[in-house]
């Protein structure tokens, strides 16, 4: 049986960072427009469209995400939040890099 640990931490980043930057249900919430506009900034470039902030902030979450799910490799759920939080921090890269140029 695996054990809870700094990898399960990392699942629980990733999950953190999907919920925090995709819209859900019928409505469309997204936790992180939600809590941008409760602060007052902006999760859109143009208010409802153009360069969603809030899947660049999910960053925040995934950056930690990458090695402590590969240094606690055998810790419950560590595997997949490897898997997931590299696809997507590359992915989030790739994406800024070409929002740069």
């Amino acid at each position: 049986m695996k054990k809870i640990g700094c990898g399960t931490i990392a699942f629980l980043l990733v999950t953190f960072a999907i919920l925090w930057s995709f819209s859900f249900g019928l409505n469309g919430f997204c936790l992180g427009d939600t809590i941008l506009s409760f602060l007052g900034m902006p999760a859109w470039s143009n208010e409802n469209s153009g360069t969603h902030y809030t899947i660049f902030y999910s960053l925040i979450f995934l950056l930690p995400a990458v090695p402590l799910s590969f240094k606690y490799e055998s810790d419950l759920f560590a595997k997949i939040a490897k898997w997931i939080s590299t696809i997507f921090s590359l992915v989030l890269l790739v994406g800024l890099i070409f929002m740069v140029i």
